[in-house]
């Protein structure tokens, strides 16, 4: 037996004209199940009013969620876990850990030309923690295999937008020059070809086509055709917003979805719009970004998360130690592990990490000249 929760229907008359939450009366957030709730580390608020939503592509909690709980709780009070399956095969105790949303989450690889990853359309899981979850100053949207840099994560602003956005402003750092270009930074987001081209003509499946840019912006299943169906139903203000960021051409932006800011303000538009690409296949890592984009203020600007997105090991704290040995900053990355397979291809949670990576914590404070607490 398997429980679902049950979120609220989307609005059905978008609200284009605001991109703020109005303040009518008090605002009164839903609770959060029990057992996903810890005391953060005494005398500790920077994220207080921030919701952590991390979400899973598969049903893998087991030492996964545990041992993220167990070192994110300490900085985060409010942590909303969702992913496509309960975990009731760990017992009643954990029934509840994780908010369950399997909108399209089969997954089947066994068609090259049509790769059913089991993460294409994890943005319906955003979409429905903001839903679902009113009245936080900001969202923070990450995997549960994304490395959070918490001191470098407090300089952030948390009334603005964060994401590795070519056009992002990088936030202040004592342990780099600080020069405004992004020379010394992790690799940003991409921006699309012209839209207006047949991407598909030369698509050849996943199988030639595997490199990341060729299969996300051709593959005709979730690439810039389908995208677009959604893109022209984006109210035209909204559109000529991202056409500011690319010269006045039609583009979509794709690339990473790993770590993404969300202001409580901005919650409504970015929804809304979000919607419009949930209403086809629109892969995540276009959908998310480009709606990021169409709603973010042209007052306001984007701040620059040096998100590094790896395929190769070491998939630990020893990643972020080497890129500061190369000058660079980590605020956050993907892919981290909690553990890895043994001799006998036997997946095992290490501990060993969650001492490291508070280990990482405590180095980073350092740098960034800051009083940081850790267990």
């Amino acid at each position: 037996m398997t429980h679902e929760n049950v979120w609220t229907p989307r609005a059905s008359s978008p609200q284009w004209g605001f991109t703020w939450e109005s303040k009518l009366g008090a605002c009164r957030r839903r609770p959060l199940s029990s057992h996903s709730l810890r005391n953060t580390l005494e005398n500790y608020n920077r994220f207080d009013n921030i919701l952590l939503v991390v979400f899973f592509s598969h049903a893998r909690y087991g030492a996964n969620l545990d041992y993220h709980r167990e070192v994110y709780s300490d900085y985060f009070p409010n942590i909303l876990y969702i992913g496509p399956a309960s975990r009731e095969d760990s017992g009643f105790d954990h029934s509840y850990d994780v908010f369950v949303d399997s909108y399209h989450s089969d997954e089947d690889l066994t068609d090259p030309s049509y790769y059913k990853m089991a993460g294409r359309m994890a943005h319906h899981m955003l979409y429905t923690a903001l839903q679902e979850q009113d009245c936080y100053d900001g969202y923070l949207w990450v995997p549960f295999d994304t490395l959070l840099n918490i001191p470098r994560l407090e300089k952030f602003d948390q009334k603005l937008f964060w994401y590795h956005s070519p056009w992002g402003l990088p936030v202040f750092n004592p342990a780099q020059d600080n020069n405004l270009s992004l020379g010394l930074h992790a690799p940003p987001v991409n921006v699309s070809p012209d839209t207006s081209i047949n991407l598909t003509e030369t698509w050849r499946g996943w199988g030639p086509d595997w490199w990341y840019l060729s299969h996300i912006y051709s593959d005709p299943h979730v690439g810039v055709g389908v995208c677009m169906e959604a893109f022209q139903k984006v109210p035209v203000h909204l559109r000529e917003r991202l056409a500011a960021f690319t010269n006045g051409e039609t583009r979509l932006i794709g690339g990473s979805a790993d770590t993404m800011y969300i202001p409580g303000r901005h919650r409504r538009i970015f929804t809304e719009v979000l919607g419009l690409f949930l209403e086809t296949t629109c892969f995540l890592e276009i959908a998310t970004p480009t709606t990021l984009h169409l709603v973010a203020p042209p007052h306001e600007p984007i701040l620059f998360v040096d998100h590094w997105w790896i395929y190769q090991p070491p998939y630990n704290a020893s990643f972020v130690r080497q890129k500061w040995k190369e000058g660079y900053e980590v605020d956050t990355f993907h892919t981290f592990h909690w553990g890895e397979r043994d001799g006998d291809n036997v997946w095992r949670a290490n501990y060993e990490n969650v001492a490291d990576v508070r280990r990482l914590l405590r180095e980073s404070a350092e740098r960034q000249h800051i009083v940081f607490p850790v267990r």
